[in-house]
């Protein structure tokens, strides 16, 4: 069987569960492909635009709360899937002739909608499986019955799309694809982690998270300049020229009792989770959902439109706060958990009832016992 996975070059939010699962069919003994939608369909100059846009709008969060909430209201998608079946036909064809896939696996909405409804207009049949990295919810743009199967890891987030259009049958909850270095990582206690990590064992740690792309606001470690207690700040994610020295500006204003380290982007995911005792930044999903495997809370700095669903989540389940764009708040907090530690203890149980599951080898079955069944049905 050959498993072709399609992601958007837009954020590691789309790229690292497609990945993930890409390894586990091959881990399961099948071919399996990864490839960028917008080099897929041969229309790089459109995936240059889309990226940048996507950049401009995570500088400007409030700006993207707008327009994305107004996209979302009306469903653009047509005119993209319109073009998809009018121009790029001709090079789906050539690749389904040449690389004979048994299923498309999908982490975009683009990916799913458009190249489902490009099959079917061109009459293909091979099935598509689009998985919501959204978690909580989705976009308008990613609801077409065209999908085979529409995989989302929370029950939330299933009754949502239900209700936005989706088939209910074809709506399925599923385990979310967390990153192999996550998942199989070694299991460090906070100690060991920070020792590892040449972090000081014995001090409150704080995991600051500016996502892959390095676009986050950095206010809150601002606010740290009137901090009294002592506590140690590690920075990761994107780390560009411009965003050191903003950085290395802040850092010559701190006090003493604020220690900040800046590993930038980074492998060992699991070590720094391990070595926080919470995790703080903007509500990207896949941090997110490390942080509630990792048992740590999370503290919402700010928040996009396609992910304002996962600040509801964390505050229902109390693994969390969410401070969007109120770095008093979120000091008042910090400073609330420096002071009285046993918070963090007592939170720690509320994980045990978060339902989702952590499980990039069920869903990877899920797709494949469900494509086999698909051959069935035609046979």
């Amino acid at each position: 069987m050959t498993c072709v996975c399609v992601y958007v070059d837009g954020g590691k939010g789309h790229y690292v569960p497609a990945c993930t699962v890409k390894t586990e069919f091959e881990r399961m003994g099948y071919d399996a492909r990864l490839e960028e939608f917008f080099d897929f369909l041969d229309v790089r100059w459109l995936g240059r635009i889309n990226k940048l846009f996507w950049r401009t709008m995570l500088r400007n969060s409030k700006i993207e709360n707008k327009i994305s909430s107004r996209n979302d209201s009306s469903n653009g998608m047509q005119m993209a899937i319109n073009y998809g079946i009018s121009h790029r036909s001709e090079k789906l064809l050539s690749y389904v002739e040449e690389v004979k896939p048994d299923l498309f696996f999908t982490t975009h909405p683009y990916a799913g909608t458009v190249i489902s409804e490009m099959l079917d207009a061109n009459n293909i049949e091979i099935p598509v499986y689009y998985f919501a990295t959204d978690v909580f919810s989705a976009p308008i743009a990613s609801i077409t019955n065209k999908l085979r199967r529409f995989y989302i890891s929370t029950e939330e987030g299933r009754e949502k799309v239900i209700k936005m259009g989706m088939e209910p049958d074809k709506v399925v909850l599923s385990p979310f694809p967390l990153q192999q270095r996550v998942k199989e990582g070694q299991k460090l206690t906070k100690s060991e982690a920070r020792k590892l990590l040449g972090l000081k064992e014995d001090v409150f740690t704080m995991q600051f998270n500016l996502g892959g792309e390095g676009l986050g606001s950095i206010e809150i470690i601002r606010e740290l300049r009137d901090f009294k207690d002592r506590i140690q700040v590690v920075i990761i994610g994107g780390l560009d020229d411009e965003m050191k020295r903003r950085i290395d500006e802040i850092k010559k204003n701190l006090p003493d009792n604020i220690s900040l380290f800046c590993p930038g982007f980074i492998e060992n995911v699991n070590e720094y989770l391990a070595a926080s005792d919470i995790i703080v930044g903007r509500s990207g999903i896949n941090t997110l959902l490390e942080a509630f495997y990792a048992r740590r809370p999370f503290l919402i700095t700010e928040l996009v439109y396609t992910v304002m669903s996962s600040a509801d989540y964390v505050e229902k389940y109390h693994v969390g706060w969410n401070c969007n764009r109120n770095p008093e708040k979120q000091i008042e907090i910090i400073k609330n958990l420096t002071e009285n530690p046993e918070i963090l203890d007592e939170m720690d149980k509320n994980f045990d009832r978060i339902p989702i599951k952590f499980d990039a080898t069920s869903l990877a079955r899920m797709v494949i016992n469900d494509a086999n069944e698909y051959k069935r049905e035609r046979h």
